[in-house]
This record gives structure tokens, sequence and C-alpha cells, in this order.
């Protein structure tokens, strides 16, 4: 079995940032290694030690904070791990691992780098509130007779989804961006890793990422 642990590391810019380390590693530097023969994917993420863990409430929007929460308590998930830390909301660099949960452990099988050229704006605005196909019995009481009739862009919309953006931020999240999360076509796959790790820590280490 392989360790995974989150630490206190100095990046090569000179500050203290948190990481995963696998097997007492940065993973950062398996992330180097592995790319070591495709400079330009290489760049695009670099400086690889400045990435930030995705496991964390610390996101600007609180709907980011639970769609993460979501993805985390999934059995098997092409699953967030890092992030760039400037921008933090799943719209710049995210690397993401191929994971599967199994009786003991937990194996992240990939790892790879979500390809965002495919997304469409457009097509995850309509799957917020006006997503009627995932809603609940309680969504369908609630918003069926009303803000589920308006048009995307209506004064109506703007005003729901500016007092209610939380709620929106996750349904378009669980909606939209998780699914194309899952579509092999959308990652740009760099290492079969096979870390198999025990699923009692592992479950430990996310519970320890959002203790208060």
């Amino acid at each position: 079995m392989n360790r995974i642990e989150i630490r206190n590391s100095l990046t090569s810019s000179g500050y203290e940032t948190k990481a995963f380390f696998v097997d007492g590693r940065p993973l950062y530097e398996y992330i180097n290694e592995w790319l070591s023969n495709n400079s330009e994917l290489l760049k695009s993420i670099s400086p690889t030690d400045d990435l930030a863990i995705c496991w964390t409430s610390e996101y600007d929007y609180a709907g980011d904070a639970k769609f993460m929460e979501f993805v985390l308590k999934q059995n098997s998930a092409i699953t967030p791990i890092l992030s760039c830390p400037d921008d933090f909301d799943f719209s710049c660099i995210v690397i993401v691992a191929d994971v599967i949960k199994q009786d003991d452990k937990v194996i992240w099988r990939r790892i790879g780098k979500v390809n965002h050229s495919a997304e469409s704006f457009e097509q995850e605005k309509r799957r917020g509130i006006l997503y009627t196909a995932a809603y609940t019995d309680e969504d369908r009481i609630r918003y069926a007779d009303n803000i589920a009739l308006a048009d995307v862009d209506s004064p109506e919309w703007c005003k729901w989804i500016g007092e209610n953006w939380t709620e929106e931020l996750y349904r378009r999240r669980i909606n939209y961006t998780f699914p194309y999360y899952q579509d092999e076509k959308n990652i740009e796959w760099f290492a079969v890793c096979n870390f198999e790790f025990e699923k009692q820590d592992y479950h430990t280490l996310v519970e320890n990422c959002y203790k208060k």
C-alpha cells in the first residue's frame, strides 16, 4: 500500500503551502517526473509546487466548496486534487485523479489535467436552477411553477441567481461540471500511477481537510 499525507511545503517561490505527499515524496515531484517528456503540458501547469489542494472549504464561493465535498463522497469518480491558486474556481488549471474506491482501499489509477476547450458557458447556465431534469420532488414544489419557467438571461432569472448564487452554482457544478469531468475525452491523462491507499487512512485525510 502507498501512504498519502498532506504536509506543509516550501514552494520554489519561497512561501509555505500545503501539498500532497505520497510515500514521503511531494506529489509535484511525481508530476514533474511524469511530464519530463511533455514540456508543453508541464509548462502549462508550472510551477507544479504552487498548485493548491482542492480539498478545502476555502473557496471564494460556497457553491464550489459544496461541490468539492460532493465529489469526494462519490464511490468512484474523476476527482479534482489540485488547481491554480489564483483563480481556484474550477475554471483554470485543474489536476484530477481517476479515483476508484474498493472495500479496503482507494486507488488513484491515473492522473491528468482537465481540458476546458469543450466547455460551454451557455450550456452551464442551463444546468442550474433551470435544469428541471435534475429536480427532486421538493424542487418541483418550490420551483416548477415559477423560476423554472424563466429564460436564461431574463431579468427574473438574473435576479434569482443573484439572490441564490450558492444554490445556483452548486447545481451548475453537479449538473454540468461533474459530468464534464467524468467524460474521458475532456481529460489529458499524463500518468498511470496506480497508487493504492488504505481506505480508512484516506477517509481520515479527507475529513481532516474539512475540520474547522
